[in-house]
């Protein structure tokens, strides 16, 4: 090959490039990250948020009475000279959202008592055992800790549901800790005190504020007979034999005859069951209506 002959350039690099190509002009920035229309509508929707929480955690009575009816009606306003139906449905926003608690759990009226449920065990012998479930007398009061089963013993106070669900459980827990024998009867007694008003407290402590309070322990505690809640007859307040198994506990001999498990319908179950009483008493109906032909050959 001559001296003379055509040369092919070589290719250039990515330093090359980078080193000689022109300098981009800068981007102008954009003063927010998202468009006029969605700052709007995000705006609009978080003061409707928070409107709605702060009217329906008003009370509902008295005066914003009228702000909880006027946020749950509908209303006719004129746009474009034509009356357009309106609605900010308060009540179904709430419920949609989950937000139904009320503030009204932290007031506006004190606790008068002092309440507990004392859970009791009636074992095999007839002897009864206090399975000390409640705080009373077991912490100095006011208290600062509480845990779980504090609130638990506090729900099945106020809610009666509840205790059959949690005397299956301590009947399953009696069985556990006491080598699988059953007991035969969660027994619940209500306990109270009074708490003294103010101007009592006041009384007593002669106008001092450093000595004003009460002693919980002095006040006269009154009781009361609950509900009586047998283990072999509550679902699910007895050991099944996995359980047994797994906590060495001797085996039940007939379990489908000891055990009551527990027994579940789904909604299908129930509508289903609702449909055939409804064909059912059609059917029924129509055998006892008066004066309708059957059909049927005299």
């Amino acid at each position: 090959m001559s001296d003379d002959s055509p040369t092919t350039p070589a290719p250039q690099g990515l330093a090359h490039d980078l080193l000689h190509a022109p300098v981009p002009e800068p981007e102008r920035p954009r003063p927010w990250a998202y468009r006029s229309w969605a700052m709007a509508l995000v705006s609009l929707f978080i003061a409707y948020h928070a409107t709605i929480l702060m009217v329906h955690n008003l009370p509902n009575k008295g005066l914003s009475k009228g702000l909880h009816k006027w946020f749950n009606d509908t209303h006719e306003p004129e746009f474009l000279g034509k009356p357009r139906k309106l609605s900010l449905d308060m009540r179904t926003y709430m419920l949609a959202t989950g937000n139904t608690q009320s503030w009204a759990m932290f007031a506006p009226n004190p606790h008068r008592s002092n309440t507990f449920m004392k859970v009791m065990v009636k074992d095999k012998d007839g002897e009864i055992w206090d399975m000390a479930h409640d705080i009373y007398g077991r912490r100095r009061y006011p208290y600062l800790f509480y845990d779980r089963m504090g609130k638990i013993n506090r729900r099945i106070i106020e809610q009666k549901g509840y205790r059959r669900h949690y005397a299956a459980w301590v009947c399953r827990e009696w069985e556990r800790t006491h080598e699988g024998e059953p007991a035969i009867e969660i027994q619940f007694v209500k306990m109270w005190t009074r708490v003294p008003p103010p101007e009592k407290a006041i009384a007593d402590a002669g106008g001092n504020p450093f000595k004003m309070g009460y002693d919980p322990m002095e006040l006269k505690l009154f009781q009361r007979e609950e509900d009586g809640i047998r283990c072999r007859t509550t679902r699910h307040g007895q050991l099944p034999n996995y359980l047994r198994e797994r906590y060495g506990l001797p085996l039940l001999e007939k379990e489908d005859k000891v055990f009551r498990p527990v027994i579940h319908r789904s909604w299908w179950d129930k509508k289903e069951t609702a449909e055939r009483s409804k064909k059912a008493g059609g059917l029924v109906g129509e055998r006892l209506r008066p004066g309708v032909k059957t059909g049927v050959a005299k």
